[in-house]
Order: structure tokens, then C-alpha cells, then sequence
């Protein structure tokens, strides 16, 4: 908090000792807040990297228990009346002190120092003399060796900085320090102003930031520079530190509710047209479906001609051309027809899943849009109504809790684990996978990593082949046939420095040729 905001809020505060109060109310581990007798709180928001204070009449959501030790001794010792407060020059540091209580437990006159200063912010509670009873942050020789803040020290200020008060300097004397310098470095020769109120400064002037003070620009400076010390809270022309720190932390809270509201949209949004991509690919594949019926019919009719290990055969069409068809060698003419048969229906049954559903996902596309484009403008209430779109505001917590991967038992008990994106990948090869598992994934494309948790087992080769279908069928290669998959121990894949998440390398790896298949297709 600059020095002139500081001292313009110390003011009304100054008025009003001494003063009685209500005891010291916390609302996280670094903001202070303490109820004055008869109405108004002192508000002292510790957090770096900008500190503020305040006195306000807003209502505050506090508790009056302490949250860490230090609040619990600002509390149990400044049960006296609020005396006076002191602000070093137009520093960003001020004292409040307080006078000795006389209840049940008397407690000696306390004081508080507290520094605004901005990622070093900090407050030290200390007895009369100066001793340091306690401090919010504490300062070893470790982190400076040239000033601790440790209970047990006496309290020394940061050291003194030679600047210009404006509020006594002369017009003559500020035109002297001034003059020649640009105007976003003025703030390192006038006290009290930071960079904030400089860019305040200049814009009351008509200037750049880049302008220098010169004959033309520096008489107007000066005369910005009198009207900036006279309201530097009217100056800022209702920028955040112009705000009470109340509307500036509901502000801040909004802010950040419509961004996390706004990343579970657009998370879903992606999901959706993923969704739309998947049912595109599903209805071309089941326009495929009649072809391969038809070289199953093929295949039937003309059986005997198909010997046992062939890796593809030529036929004569129904329409008099030749028709080349790959075969599995270790199925018959009526085997590779099933084969077919089984691969048109299932195609088929996901075209239809997928038109029975694409309607009611394109529905929710075109309200999740929508949303994203109010989602600035929503207030707690509208947030709130969001949260089912969007998954919710406990959607993502609960997804963290959840074990990595898509889970699934295949006929022989072993638990397959099936990563779902890059990130997932990761958790699932290297958290999830131990040394003996099996890992596996479709060569050659982008796809699920696939473990099969052997748990100190044999893992069969059915087994392998039911973890290769899912790999391939969770691969981009997942609508085409005769996938090649490779598989290893988990103990022979590992990650180089500076790979991106998802992204492996393997060795002593085999392969398989398998037909890709879905979790969904899993009984």
C-alpha cells in the first residue's frame, strides 16, 4: 500500500482515538480485523504481494479465534484501548498502540507494528520498550542477515530513505528533484507515491509515462501532483486500490469464481465436441458396416477356395470383380466371416449410439457455449446455477480424490487401468504401475497408456491380448483394424528430462495385432 493511500487512511482513524474496541476478529492467517466501539473495523489485509489497510463500515465474515500463534498473542495482549497510531513519515509503515488493559488479567501498553510492504509484508507485536513479543513472519539471519524479526529482539524499523515529502515540500523544491526525470520514475524522488498512484499522477497531468519533466511538461506535473496529494484515493478513479478492502476481496472472490467457473466450461465444451468427433467417426465407420457384410458373404460362398493360414485371399465379386481380402491365418473361411459379421455389428450398434445421443450432446454444446459467453457477468447467484453444466463446484475435487485411470477386470480377475489423457498417463505408468506390471500401448499412435496390475502374478498372454484391445480401442488408431500393440514391463519404460507429460520410451517391448475395443464394449 503507497505511503499517501496509507496516510489518507490513517486519517479518519486518527479522529476517532482513543478508542474503545471489540477484540481482534481473523479472517485468514494474514487479515486482521478489529471492531471499534460504536461501529467501523480496522481492516489489516497482510498478504503479500499487496498489503492494505483500511477503516470500514462494511460487514465482515471473521471468527474470533485465532488461526495461528501470532493472532492468538495480538489477541490475548491488546486488550487495551486503541491510543494512537503513527505513520513514519509517508512510509508504508505505522504503528497502532495500545494502552494497558485493566480486567480481570491486567496486560501492559502494546504496540503494532505493521509494514506494508508489499511482498515483505509483515507485523510485530512488542511490549513498551520494544521488545518483540511475537511477528506474523519470521525473519532470521538466514532470510536477511541485516535486520531479524524474532521474538525476543527489539524491534528496528527498515532503514530510512532520503525522498521529498510532497505534502511540505516547496513547489520550488519538488521542481528542482523533478526536473529532467521521466515520469514513471518519478515516484523514486517524491514519497509516499508507488507506482500505482504514478500512473494516477501522470494521467491527472495529460502525460505518458515515458514523458519527461521539462519546461513544457513539468508545470503541470507539479500541479497534478498537488491534486493527487489533496485525494489520492479520488486519483486512482476507482481502480482495486480505490476500493475498501471488502468490495476489493468479494471483487477479488467473484473474479476468481468466474474463472474457475469459466475453466469448467471450457473443460466441458471440450468433452462435448470430443464427443461429437467420437459420433462423427462412429456413423462413418457404421456406413462400413455393409461392406464388411459382404465379404463375409463373400468369404461363406466361396469357402472353398479360403485355405487355413492364408494371410489374404482374391475372390470373384457378386459383381464379377476381384475382390483381395485380408484374412486372419489362423481362422477358416467361416471364422474370417464371423469376424466380419461381428465387426459390421458392432459398428453398427455404435453409429446408433451415437445418433441416439447426438442430439441431446450437440443440446448441451450449444448451452455450455452460451454460458462461457455470460460467465463474466454472472454474479454468486448465476455461478451457482452454472455449477450442474459445468460439472459443479465439487466436480473437480472429487475427480482428484478418484484413482487415476478407467478401471476394468478382464475374464481372469487381473485389474486393467486405462489412462485417459497425457497427464493421466503419467499418474498411470509411473504412480499407479509397479515394476512387474504389464504396460502397453498402440504403436505408432497417440493413445491410452494401459497397465495390467499383476500383483505378483503371472500375467497370461489372453490376458495381454484383452489389455491390447483396449489400448488400441483407446488410440486414435481406434476404428481401424489389426492394431499393432506393444507391451512390456513396466520396469523397462521410462521418461527422459524435459519430455512432455504423456510421452515415454520403452524397451525389450513385444507386439500384437489385435482388433480395437472399447471400455464400453467390456461385459
Amino acid at each position: 500500500m503507497e505511503g499517501l493511500l496509507l496516510a489518507a487512511a490513517l486519517e479518519p482513524l486518527r479522529e476517532r482515538l482513543p478508542a474503545e474496541h471489540l477484540g481482534w476478529r481473523f479472517v485468514d492467517a494474514a487479515t486482521l480485523v478489529l471492531p471499534l466501539a460504536g461501529s467501523g473495523s480496522l481492516w489489516l489485509d497482510l498478504r503479500p504481494p499487496s498489503p492494505r489497510f483500511a477503516l470500514v463500515d462494511s460487514a465482515i465474515k471473521a471468527q474470533a479465534s485465532p488461526l495461528n500463534r501470532f493472532q492468538a498473542q495480538l489477541d490475548a495482549r491488546s486488550g487495551g484501548p486503541l491510543e494512537r497510531v503513527e505513520q513514519a513519515a509517508l512510509d508504508r509503515r505505522f504503528t497502532l498502540v495500545f494502552g494497558p488493559s485493566a480486567g480481570f488479567v491486567p496486560t501492559p501498553p502494546v504496540h503494532l507494528e505493521v509494514e506494508l510492504t508489499g511482498r515483505h509484508a509483515n507485523a510485530a507485536l512488542c511490549d513498551d520498550e520494544g521488545r518483540i513479543l511475537g511477528v506474523l513472519r519470521e525473519i532470521g539471519p538466514a532470510l536477511n542477515r541485516h535486520r531479524q524479526l524474532l521474538p525476543g529482539l527489539r524491534y528496528r524499523p527498515p532503514p530510512p530513505y532520503q525522498k521529498l515529502d510532497p505534502r511540505t515540500a516547496s513547489r520550488e523544491e519538488l521542481a528542482e528533484a523533478l526536473s529532467g526525470q521521466r515520469m514513471d520514475r518519478v515516484h523514486a524522488r517524491v514519497d509516499g507515491v508507488g507506482r500505482e498512484l504514478t500512473r494516477a499522477w501522470a494521467s491527472l497531468a495529460g502525460l505518458t509515462p515515458d514523458a519527461v519533466l521539462e519546461a513544457d511538461t513539468l508545470p503541470r506535473a507539479l500541479v497534478a501532483l498537488e491534486e493527487l496529494v489533496a485525494d489520492p484515493v479520488a486519483a486512482l478513479a476507482g481502480g482495486a486500490l480505490a476500493r475498501d478492502p471488502v468490495s476489493e476481496r468479494r471483487h477479488s472472490e467473484l473474479q476468481s469464481a468466474r474463472d474457475a467457473a469459466r475453466a469448467r466450461l471450457e473443460d466441458r465444451r471440450e468433452l462435448l465436441r470430443a464427443r461429437l468427433r467420437d459420433a462423427e467417426r462412429a456413423a462413418a465407420a457404421g456406413q462400413d458396416a455393409a461392406r464388411l457384410r459382404a465379404e463375409g458373404d463373400l468369404l461363406l460362398a466361396h469357402a472353398h477356395q479360403v485355405a487355413r493360414g492364408s494371410g489374404e485371399v482374391t475372390l470373384l465379386g457378386f459383381d464379377g470383380e476381384s475382390v483381395r481380402l485380408a484374412l486372419s491365418p489362423e481362422l477358416d473361411a467361416a471364422g474370417n466371416a464371423r469376424l466380419r459379421y461381428e465387426r459390421a455389428r458392432k459398428r453398427e450398434e455404435r453409429a446408433e449410439r451415437a445418433r441416439s445421443h447426438r442430439s441431446e450432446v450437440e443440446s448441451e454444446l450449444a448451452r455450455v457455449e452460451t454460458d462461457l459467453e455470460r460467465v463474466d457477468d454472472l454474479d454468486e447467484a448465476g455461478l451457482a446455477a452454472l455449477a450442474p453444466v459445468s460439472g459443479g463446484p465439487r466436480a473437480g475435487r472429487d475427480r482428484r480424490r478418484e484413482p487415476p485411470g478407467l478401471r476394468v477386470r478382464d475374464p481372469r480377475g487381473f485389474e486393467v487401468v486405462i489412462g485417459r489423457s497425457a497427464r493421466e498417463n503419467d499418474a498411470v505408468t509411473f504412480k499407479v504401475a509397479r515394476s512387474d506390471d504389464v504396460w502397453l500401448h498402440a504403436q505408432g499412435y497417440h493413445g491410452a497408456h494401459v497397465v495390467i496390475r499383476a500383483e505378483g502374478r503371472e500375467v497370461p498372454f489372453d490376458t495381454v491380448l484383452f489389455a491390447a484391445e483396449l489400448a488400441a480401442g483407446h488410440s486414435e488408431a481406434g476404428q481401424s483394424e489389426n492394431v499393432a500393440v506393444d507391451y512390456a514391463s513396466r520396469k523397462d519404460v521410462w521418461r527422459r528430462k524435459g519430455m512432455p507429460a504423456g510421452a515415454v520410451q520403452y524397451a525389450r517391448q513385444r507386439t500384437v495385432f489385435v482388433n480395437p475395443r472399447r471400455r464400453s464394449e467390456v461385459p
